[in-house]
């Protein structure tokens, strides 16, 4: 990671002020996806208790109205978390698509996570009186979809924070491992108590309206407290690194915010006596705007430096590249005057760089090929043959297909191939005479060891139809005699022809004779 490379681009605006933006927007979908968890986790507990527990029929009440408001705000979580995602692509594009890439299989989920949840709280909105025997199965379903989502979430920001473990975590199979895991396993369970809290104290001012409802609400928002404390600890304890005093400062106000509002609550819980709602809900936004600050400066601590190292990088690099920027642009114009209705023009910018200026096989990429590319000079073969090669490609070669040209096209470059290297003429003969006892020894070790794959007529056999790249069809396409040869000594690189080099010379002459026939057999 010591060369890290970016464009210079403009922000649109100053980075403090998308700091801001990003803390704002994050706290609001935050808030709402909260208000989402608990919601869910309060919707399948009462549904269960009541149909299965023997719960009171002002739980059933309680769970329609809760059930009711489940559309909107997750609508409303999934909506605004639209934006902070925005800011963090245009504001840490490294830190945050590295992050992505690195849990790709995990982050695809959330689509189908998100999907299934919705459908499966929808169907048990609609099943909340009429229950059937397979809505328990749904109501599991759902919880697990929903609650997994924040854990995938939570995964995606741990990574953002530690650009040091991206290396270990690519190598170690593209999972959290060690400290960060342990780290995200609290932080995830913590997402989750802050849920219970912010989701019960939601329907304890807006949708519970008799007392019972509100008193096992307010139990939820005591347990689910208790749990976020305790979390609380343990993730600082799991900090990998130290906060920095302002982090410290802003993590203290929270933990002084839900010292405040457990004491709110229990002595509500133990009078007997209703919350107020201008006491309890700036303790809550309180606590949540002073944990998800500590988070922040947190994360900043690890990216920003990163993503100024970047920017450096970026503008060192332009700073190189500047001098090269005029002969690039006059390249680039130049190019835009070339006719590709030209077929010497298409092969040079289309063939030459890997079948070289000569059609020679000594491009100035073959070097870099597993499989060389073919000396075009010593290639024979017919019209309709080659057209399907330059149109389709070889499969498991470099030679891709060429449809980007038009017929005509291909017909002009099949011309100039033809003129420039000989290819669609026929291969000439063999140099020496082959003596009748070489073309016997010859033909034995085609039929023996050259047709399991070449098959007897030189068109292919089932063996070879799986190879990549396939053996070419002998019948359409042959090599001139001491190109073929060449091949059979010393085979093919990359592909499935051996060198049979421990043949008798005239026996691999015979065999140059007797392929040399089978194309000669195909016109």
């Amino acid at each position: 990671m010591n060369r890290l490379f970016d464009l210079p681009l403009a922000r649109p605006m100053p980075d403090g002020w998308l700091h801001g933006l990003l803390f704002v927007s994050f706290t609001l979908h935050m808030l709402f996806v909260l208000i989402t968890l608990g919601t869910a986790v309060l919707a399948v507990y009462f549904f269960v208790r009541f149909h299965w527990g023997g719960g009171l029929p002002q739980e059933l009440e309680l769970d329609r109205r809760i059930l009711r408001t489940f559309l909107a705000h997750k609508s409303l979580a999934v909506v605004l978390g639209v934006a902070p995602l925005l800011i963090m692509q245009v504001t840490f594009a490294i830190s945050f698509f590295t992050s992505v890439n690195l849990l790709a299989p995990w982050w695809m989920c959330i689509i189908a996570l998100l999907i299934v949840a919705f459908l499966a709280f929808d169907i048990l909105g609609h099943g909340v009186e009429t229950h059937r025997p397979y809505h328990l199965f749904v109501a599991i379903v759902a919880l697990s979809c929903l609650v997994a989502v924040p854990g995938i979430l939570a995964a995606v920001l741990v990574v953002v924070e530690n650009p040091d473990k991206w290396q270990a975590i690519a190598l170690g199979g593209f999972r959290i491992s060690g400290p960060p895991a342990v780290h995200w396993l609290f932080r995830f369970l913590h997402v989750l108590g802050a849920g219970l809290v912010i989701g019960a104290a939601y329907h304890y001012f807006f949708t519970a309206r008799m007392k019972e409802g509100k008193s096992a609400l307010l139990r939820w928002m005591t347990a689910g407290l208790l749990l976020q404390i305790l979390l609380g600890a343990i993730l600082y304890v799991s900090l990998l690194e130290r906060p920095d005093p302002a982090a410290l400062v802003a993590l203290i106000a929270g933990a002084v915010g839900a010292g405040l509002l457990l004491r709110t609550l229990l002595a509500a819980a133990f009078c007997a006596s209703s919350l107020s709602f201008r006491v309890v809900v700036p303790l809550l936004m309180m606590v949540l705007v002073s944990m998800l600050l500590t988070r922040q400066m947190i994360q900043f601590r690890k990216i920003v430096p990163l993503q100024r190292a970047v920017a450096a990088n970026a503008v060192e690099y332009e700073k190189a590249l500047l001098p090269e920027a005029p002969g690039a642009l006059d390249a680039y114009r130049a190019s835009l005057s070339f006719s590709y209705n030209d077929a010497e023009t298409i092969y040079f910018r289309s063939c030459a760089f890997c079948h070289g200026k000569n059609g020679d096989g000594n491009g100035i990429e073959a070097k870099n090929l597993i499989v060389p590319a073919e000396n075009l000079t010593a290639v024979r073969t017919t019209r309709p043959y080659l057209y399907r090669i330059i149109a389709g490609g070889v499969a498991g070669t470099a030679m891709g297909y060429f449809t980007v040209y038009d017929l005509y096209q291909v017909d002009d470059l099949m011309a100039y191939l033809s003129d420039k290297c000989g290819v669609l003429g026929e291969p000439a003969d063999v140099p020496a005479p082959v003596s009748p006892q070489a073309a016997a020894g010859a033909a034995m070790v085609y039929a023996g060891t050259c047709a399991p794959c070449h098959g007897e007529d030189g068109g292919g056999s089932p063996v070879s139809k799986g190879f990549k790249p396939p053996p070419p069809d002998l019948r359409a396409y042959g090599l001139m005699p001491a190109r073929a040869f060449d091949v059979i000594t010393n085979g093919y690189p990359g592909t499935m022809m051996a060198a049979f080099k421990d043949l008798p010379e005239d026996v691999r002459w015979g065999l140059v004779q007797a392929v040399g026939l089978k194309r000669r057999a195909g016109n």
